[in-house]
């Protein structure tokens, strides 16, 4: 795969896929990785999607054993961090990173690439993501900003004071009187 990927510095890509696959095993590995490599992302002006291939050390190595890194190697163990925290090792084959303007043709070109890889490789994980109100995560932080992100309070069953009386808040900061039947 010497074909750069520019993909990988598109921007303006509100839209993702992140296709993971798992080969069998055997002769039809070499295939697999040259149908990864031949898929090419749509051909148009407007509303196009990028692709990035990747693929796990080891079946790099197979399938161009003069152009892998011999030392490289996937992530085949758990890495095991302080306070038994555990990153678990789920490397899969190959990913495939799909971005686009709109979730719609990322989705039809992430259906066309599995179907093109059936027989080769099974889908292991597929995850998507999209942009949370423009540029915030779920906590708030302003992606590409050096802003602090805001802690979002559990608010379920969380008690406040009103001049009602106690109360619980189930969402935002609006109180309502526990006394409410259900």
């Amino acid at each position: 795969m010497s074909t750069p990927q520019p993909g990988i510095f598109a921007l303006g890509t509100a839209a993702h896929a992140y296709l993971e696959f798992d080969t069998s095993g055997g002769p039809r590995r070499q295939e697999f990785v040259e149908a990864v490599s031949s898929l090419r992302e749509p051909r148009t002006t407007m509303g196009g999607v990028n692709l990035v291939a990747g693929f796990r050390p080891e079946l790099w190595r197979e399938a161009v054993p003069d152009n892998a890194p011999k030392a490289l190697e996937g992530f085949n163990e758990d890495l095991l961090g302080l306070d038994g925290f555990v990153m678990p090792a789920t490397q899969h084959d190959a990913v495939l990173w799909l971005s686009g303007s709109a979730y719609d043709v990322v989705f039809d070109v992430a259906r066309s690439a599995i179907a093109e890889l059936r027989g080769l490789a099974s889908v292991g994980a597929e995850t998507s993501s999209w942009p949370y109100r423009h540029d915030l995560d779920l906590t708030g932080f302003i992606e590409n900003s050096s802003s602090s992100p805001r802690v979002i309070p559990a608010r379920v069953g969380r008690s406040c004071s009103c001049r009602s009386g106690p109360t619980t808040r189930p969402s935002g900061n609006r109180c309502r009187s526990q006394s409410r039947s259900a």
